[in-house]
């Protein structure tokens, strides 16, 4: 389960867990037009702690597909995935049709466009688990602004989470 506290949400993003410097590369994140609807029109239109898992072609970085997360387990402050039914999907849906999994989005309430600490450690969970992939996607829904907060984090640094761009195609 993610808990998010998110009683401190006006105060600025910990050097300890966000890196702000662009010297090293950031990665975009990479998302087709009709996901970035899609993620707007649930997660953006429902209240905070929705969510869904990213995909796109295998060997590719684009996102090209949004499942949104209908059964998660969700409450004002924490997102839980439904695991049981995205393994499934993934493996008798998504792999053989030749997508995989390039991240998760999800929403927080307020102003909190950061990923909480429990959120970095699932992340670092599944990139331990999913070695093929060289970043996670992570970006934050801020419903109550119906914006998009683009965040990724590097494989080889799962503790820190890096604000990027969002590319749409």
């Amino acid at each position: 389960m993610i808990n998010h506290s998110h009683a401190n949400e006006c105060t600025p993003w910990s050097m300890s867990s966000v890196v702000r410097d662009r010297a090293a590369p950031v990665p975009a994140i990479s998302m087709s037009r009709h996901v970035h609807c899609q993620i707007m029109c649930t997660i953006g239109a429902r209240r905070p702690e929705t969510g869904g898992i990213l995909l796109g072609p295998i060997d590719s970085q684009d996102i090209t597909d949004f499942y949104f997360d209908a059964t998660a387990l969700c409450s004002g402050i924490t997102y839980t995935p439904d695991h049981v039914t995205l393994r499934r999907k993934m493996q008798d849906e998504w792999l053989p049709s030749g997508r995989d999994m390039k991240g998760f989005v999800h929403s927080h309430p307020g102003q909190f466009d950061r990923l909480s600490e429990g959120d970095l450690v699932y992340i670092r969970r599944l990139l331990e688990r999913n070695p093929d992939l060289s970043f996670f996607a992570a970006p934050i829904i801020i419903p109550r602004a119906f914006r998009l907060q683009a965040i990724v984090v590097l494989a080889e640094q799962p503790t820190v989470q890096r604000p990027t761009i969002l590319r749409l195609f």
